[in-house]
């Protein structure tokens, strides 16, 4: 392996936990969303599928962040 190559794996990881960022700042809204129309429409699947959008963005902001720290 060459230092180029350590590099560029650096590079594709960083850009991986920046992509599980925008895909967990795109879940947590739609799931917010997802559970306001449920509640203004009275169903309960729109509720259970935010919530668990919700649920699933926060975890994968947790694990970016566990992921980006330095230790």
């Amino acid at each position: 392996m060459t230092i180029g190559d350590k590099s560029n794996k650096g590079m594709r990881v960083k850009e991986a936990i920046r992509r599980t960022l925008i895909l967990s700042a795109v879940a947590i809204p739609v799931g917010v969303c997802g559970c306001v129309a449920g509640v203004v429409t009275g169903d309960t699947p729109p509720i259970i599928f935010g919530a668990v959008a919700i649920a699933g963005g926060l975890t994968l902001a947790v694990m970016a962040a566990l992921a980006t720290r330095k230790g």
